[in-house]
């Protein structure tokens, strides 16, 4: 079988794309961002995107994107020790200053390892020194559990791209060794730097307790950072358009953030409160400015009807000529023009999320719609046009008989 060149791989993948940045490198910070699954995977990750365009829109910053590599040039390259590129100016991804880790779930913790590995960088943060990029760990998953990955991370980013980024930036210019770079961050809010404290373990394997190591003037606690209004922020939006993804070029769009509702199970629920829409008039006009690439949009949230604008947003964008994807609705979400507007736009599918299948079991996860109201909303699904519906359930909940 002929070996794929991951430069060629990566010359081929960019000849589809529209909407990457190429900047040269001279006098700029330079970021690789990493995502530690494949490109498919990743590049279908509305997250990944906005981290991109976030780093990107600092002139003073280069950042170019590196995904693991398909199963069997992953072997080769790891026989052969050639080593990881990013797609950008297939550059290694150990030249650069910053290893951005993006991760969304915890499968993808031993695929990190892997990829530090294929950079030649040691995975211990313990063996690295200041030779080496900052190895910096940011996405879902530090919001629930960072400690996982507290071994091979220099630096953890807890919270909101939009705030973690520019703090990260601004200290990254300023501080004059690694050192001090990390005494810096340590004060910011949102990062964690695990060299800075010892962690005590229960005879159960959970953590007992954090304990600040002497000299180093780390918060005993550090909290996630949060954006604290929307108004003056662009919402998250598809940058990049690849066929070569779960949504296939569909411009996806965030239009509110966080969901007052919190069921129980819901991290995200908790996470990302406050609520917070994104200006409709943005949205709009990111919707336009992409319908030269795209045809159909996916409204990105777990609250969406929580806009107080949403359907001028619904209608804009049917005039607009796109068919439009909702995340899935909340059964106090749908209303006859909501339906109609999704119906009109091509959608033949609605998906609501019972998660139980008795009150009983709801009331318990804090999930507080009926049986009768699943019924009720059925029908006005189907009596609204919509040809299929798909319902969210959960097994193995606590208390299901």
């Amino acid at each position: 079988m002929k070996k794929t060149d991951p430069r060629e791989r990566a010359r081929d993948i960019l000849s589809r794309e529209v909407g990457y940045v190429r900047k040269s490198h001279g006098a700029r910070l330079r970021v690789a961002l990493v995502f530690p699954n494949t490109y498919f995977v990743g590049m279908s990750s509305l997250g990944f995107q906005t981290v991109y365009r976030l780093f990107n829109d600092l002139d003073d910053v280069v950042c170019e994107r590196a995904f693991l590599p398909p199963k069997q040039e992953l072997q080769d390259q790891l026989n052969s020790g050639s080593p990881l590129l990013t797609l950008e100016s297939q550059t290694p991804v150990n030249d650069f200053d910053v290893i951005a880790f993006s991760i969304a779930f915890e499968w993808d913790y031993t695929n990190l390892v892997t990829m530090l590995r294929l950079a030649k960088v040691p995975p211990r943060a313990e063996a690295r020194n200041s030779r080496h990029p900052l190895v910096v760990v940011g996405g879902a998953v530090t919001f629930v559990n960072p400690e996982p990955l507290a071994l091979f991370a220099d630096v953890i980013a807890a919270g909101e791209g939009e705030m973690l980024i520019p703090a990260l930036m601004t200290n990254l210019r300023e501080a004059e060794d690694r050192p001090e770079l990390l005494r810096r961050l340590a004060q910011e809010r949102g990062f964690y730097i695990p060299s800075f404290y010892d962690v005590e373990y229960a005879e159960n394997g959970s953590i007992a307790g954090f304990h600040v190591k002497p000299g180093t003037n780390a918060p005993p606690v550090v909290k996630k950072a949060a954006v604290k209004t929307t108004d003056k922020l662009d919402p998250p939006a598809t940058s990049i358009f690849t066929p070569d993804t779960e949504f296939g070029s569909r411009f996806l769009i965030e239009v509110v953030r966080g969901c007052a509702n919190l069921c129980r199970f819901c991290w995200a629920g908790y996470n990302y409160l406050p609520v917070r829409s994104f200006s409709a008039d943005r949205i709009l006009e990111l919707a336009r400015n992409a319908k030269q690439h795209s045809s159909k949009a996916g409204l990105v949230s777990i609250a969406l009807c929580d806009h107080p604008e949403i359907e001028r947003i619904l209608t804009s964008l049917l005039d607009m000529g796109y068919s439009i994807s909702p995340a899935s609705l909340r059964l106090d979400d749908l209303t006859p023009t909501i339906i109609d507007l999704l119906r009109r736009s091509g959608e033949k599918s609605i998906t609501i999320a019972p998660e139980a299948g008795s009150d009983r079991l709801r009331r318990v996860i804090n999930k507080t719609v009926t049986n009768q109201e699943i019924l009720d909303a059925a029908e006005l699904i189907f009596g609204g046009g919509m040809d299929n519906l798909k319902l969210y359930y959960m097994i193995g909940l606590p208390t299901e008989e």
